[in-house]
């Protein structure tokens, strides 16, 4: 009796197992998903496109809803055009991510060149910059001669 209870058990934790892997992310994590996903903006809150995985849980509740409802529109047979087409009439402009520009792609590679060529302006002056010439100590008795001027002067104080 006490082997079959274990055995009930451990059929019960195999199906339950079975049935988590069965309902992997596999269908709205697939490339045409997430290639739509990611050009849509998340509502809620963010700021990233709904492509996003937020750690820890893994994925964003309304991205998960999102890329859900994606791909229930690929099965329907809608293209990527009117899957976006759909969220903007429902969410309106807003929801479609912009691209940068082109001083958005290049922007930080010209502020990477004029602070490399800035390094390599201040090496070449710096470089360049010849130190003070030394000069040759004072033979002793031009030192003495000071001194003792110094102490007379000291004594015309007091």
């Amino acid at each position: 009796m006490a082997s079959l209870r274990k055995f009930k058990a451990s059929a019960l934790i195999v199906l339950a197992a079975a049935l988590c892997v069965a309902q992997s992310a596999s269908e709205y994590e697939s490339p045409a998903v997430v290639g739509i996903a990611g050009k849509l903006n998340c509502n809620c809150g963010c700021h990233l496109n709904m492509a996003c995985i937020m750690p820890p849980s893994g994925v964003c509740p309304v991205c998960k809803d999102n890329k859900i409802k994606i791909a229930n529109m690929l099965k329907a047979g809608m293209t990527e055009k009117q899957v976006l087409d759909q969220y903007v009439k429902e969410q309106g402009q807003q929801v479609l991510v912009v691209p940068p520009g082109i001083f958005g792609f290049t922007g930080p590679y010209i502020a990477l060149g004029i602070g490399l060529l800035g390094v390599l302006l201040a090496i070449r002056y710096f470089k360049g910059v010849k130190t003070a010439p030394a000069v040759a100590p004072a033979n002793d008795s031009e030192l003495a001669r000071y001194h003792d001027q110094i102490e007379k002067d000291l004594e015309k104080l007091d």
